[in-house]
């Protein structure tokens, strides 16, 4: 199967931002695939706010809204609006974020998710893949 557009899970981001070993060198090679256009990678509206809260401890507020910025210049944003709140709601998974990220994804005309905590999306509609399951499928 072909992934064109996909939406990545918030813990792929935070991998890049802290150099989170050994998830930083694929997280860093989605990126540049999103940057050099050759897949589309979006990121739900709620996952910039939750970067900026998770890394106050790692990083100054300069330093969070540039790196916010700098992954606004390589993603495109799914919109987390009323009518995904609500069918994220519907959906009682046990995690209400990766419900909103599984509705923001669907909601955005995705092909997959991205994270590397499948399991938490066991009921996703869309493929749910690691971040190596995605660069090997664009490899083959």
């Amino acid at each position: 199967m072909t992934f064109n557009r996909i939406l990545v899970d918030t813990n792929i981001c935070i991998d890049a931002a802290i150099v989170r070993k050994p998830y930083v060198d694929t997280a860093l090679k989605i990126i540049n695939l999103a940057d050099t256009g050759e897949i589309e990678v979006k990121i739900s509206a709620h996952t910039f706010d939750t970067i900026y809260y998770v890394l106050r401890k790692e990083f100054s507020i300069s330093k969070r809204y540039t790196l916010i910025e700098e992954l606004r210049s390589v993603f495109g944003v799914a919109p987390v609006t009323q009518r995904i709140i609500d069918r994220a709601l519907k959906l009682r998974w046990k995690d209400f974020e990766d419900a909103i990220q599984h509705e923001a994804a669907i909601e955005s005309d995705c092909d997959a998710i991205v994270t590397r905590n499948r399991s938490d999306f066991q009921e996703s509609e869309l493929p749910v893949l690691s971040p190596i399951q995605l660069l090997e499928s664009l490899d083959s």
